[in-house]
């Protein structure tokens, strides 16, 4: 067979194994939405519908969420599935499962054409099959965030930005995704300026002789920065910071940053231990699988050995910056936060795994040993993902909250009163599952925020949509009323209902079947007479 050929159709089937893992079930599993999500469907599908976000604001720089701010890009690609498919949980993971094949395609264009052994189209398969199979890669490719399209840019623009070391013309195409980038994701407003200013540095000669492309193309990455540039003074721009990072709460900055930032290098957390956040890891699996960290130290010793070439210079800068955006917040380990440098740990591992298939002499024994090792670990994530993620966590996505919303549509004539004292999601979470009309929701909801868009993080408490009201539950007042409270067993406590004559309608579990939600009607009658007709709402009665 043609060498070519066969390098295709191995990449094909490195990208099929990919697409299955990211794409099959997508919309079912996990089976709901995460609060991130439910804001990027619903803006998307109100973009499409008004040409406005939730809020009313038309084209916004940075969308206003939950008291917080959403990187842009994410939501308006999003805006392509929902346009075809609605606003579904399919729709607002579709663009997050695309990046991640579009990493796994330039990892292999990089490793190809950029190693230290050129044109290695086998190595680059190798690294391109670490990304596509590796268990941060999968797990968060099915989750629409923003850190799967901020990666997938910035890798593109990092090799745009490798190949304008050869071919000047492609530094304009790298500083412009690179910028793109900074729009995308937080941890990229930092990665994008020191990876540029980086490699700058290392080819400082080339780049001056090239004076018109290079100034050419830090306009045009400068250029970009200026919608960010016009609300940097807002509060909107350093929202996440000042929500995250240890600054101003009286710790030692230097020694909370040593400590933040070893810690991504630390393989305890790489290969044996989950991320303590249970919505963004899987039962008792790592970011990489534990047999991983075995080819991590014999790439890491390779790549130490080539120290002196430029593309290894680069993968060690990538490295070396690639946790500073984390290590300035207080999570212990965040892993959204470093996807470029699990994506250069990745390629460390596929090195590793090189090395010690060519001390292998017989062919058939490392086709056989690459096999055993690519069943055995999708084997692993399919157990820990399909089915002990999707019934042990299906909590963090609220999953009883689309069986509330299927017994609103059923009770239309019936009034509910939901709690969101511990979601508070769930009023955009029914005004997306529900579609309600975003015209609506603007001039019902969102206008309060329209004027402070950018400067104020208040942010909706309270929803009326359908027959429901969203907000914590009153106890003063809407026990003397005839309608059903919805709430979690901390909401509605036994000796709540007991108190306030409540009956129990309906309880909603998660699938692990931990009950997450009751509804109880109320009695009015009944409260008043226990009461002695002291709420001014038993008059009437």
């Amino acid at each position: 067979m043609n060498m070519k050929l066969r390098i295709l159709l191995l990449l094909i089937g490195v990208l099929l194994i990919a697409g299955i893992f990211r794409f099959w079930k997508l919309g079912s599993v996990p089976p709901g939405l995460h609060l991130d999500e439910v804001s990027e469907d619903y803006n998307a599908y109100s973009l499409i519908k008004t040409g406005k976000d939730r809020y009313g604001m038309t084209m916004p720089i940075i969308f206003k969420s939950y008291g917080s701010y959403q990187p842009p890009i994410y939501t308006y690609l999003t805006t392509i599935p929902v346009l075809f498919l609605g606003p579904t949980a399919l729709a607002v993971k579709i663009v997050s499962a695309v990046s991640g094949m579009v990493v796994v395609f330039f990892t292999f264009l990089i490793i190809k054409e950029f190693f230290v052994i050129r044109k290695n189209d086998e190595l680059g398969l190798l690294a391109a099959l670490v990304v596509a199979i590796s268990p941060w890669a999968i797990f968060f490719n099915r989750i629409g965030t923003e850190a799967s399209v901020g990666l997938a840019i910035f890798i593109s623009g990092f090799y745009f930005l490798l190949r304008s070391t050869v071919k000047i013309g492609y530094f304009l195409l790298a500083t412009l995704l690179l910028g793109l980038a900074t729009h995308a994701y937080y941890s990229e407003r930092i990665l994008s300026i020191f990876l540029l200013g980086g490699l700058v540095i290392v080819n400082w000669r080339w780049y001056l002789k090239y004076k018109k492309w290079f100034f050419i193309g830090l306009i045009v990455f400068a250029l970009i920065q200026l919608p960010q540039l016009a609300i940097f003074k807002s509060g909107a721009f350093t929202r996440r910071l000042d929500q995250v990072t240890y600054f101003n709460r009286g710790v030692p900055i230097i020694r909370e940053f040593a400590s933040q930032y070893t810690e991504y290098f630390s393989p305890r957390s790489l290969f044996f231990e989950p991320d303590d956040q249970t919505s963004r890891s899987m039962p008792d699996m790592s970011v990489f699988y534990k047999w991983m960290i075995v080819p991590f130290f014999f790439g890491f010793t390779y790549l130490i050995k080539k120290h002196k070439d430029k593309f290894v210079q680069c993968l060690f800068l990538l490295m070396f910056i690639a946790p500073i955006p984390a290590a300035l917040t207080t999570d212990p380990f965040y892993t959204l936060r470093v996807f470029e440098l699990l994506w250069v740990f990745s390629i460390v591992i596929s090195l590793g795994i090189w090395v010690i298939l060519l001390k292998i002499k017989q062919r058939i024994f490392k086709y056989a040993i690459l096999i055993a090792i690519i069943i055995f670990s999708l084997f692993s994530f399919y157990v820990n993902y399909f089915v002990l993620y999707k019934y042990e966590r299906s909590d963090t996505v609220r999953f009883s909250s689309l069986e509330l919303i299927n017994i609103l549509k059923e009770r239309q004539n019936d009034k509910f009163v939901i709690d969101l004292s511990r979601d508070i999601s769930i009023g955009v979470r029914i005004a997306l599952y529900t579609r309600y009309n975003p015209l609506l929701f603007q001039k019902e909801i969102g206008k309060p925020f329209l004027d402070m868009y950018y400067s104020s993080v208040d942010y909706e408490k309270e929803y009326k949509i359908n027959n429901a009201e969203i907000r914590p539950i009153n106890w003063k007042d809407d026990v003397y009323k005839d309608q059903i409270l919805v709430g979690d067993p901390l909401a509605i406590s036994q000796n709540q209902a007991d108190e306030h004559k409540l009956k129990l309608v309906f309880e909603l579990k998660d699938l692990s079947g931990e009950i997450t939600l009751r509804g109880y009607s109320t009695n009015p009658r009944k409260k008043c007479v226990s009461s002695n007709y002291q709420s001014p709402y038993c008059k009437s009665l």
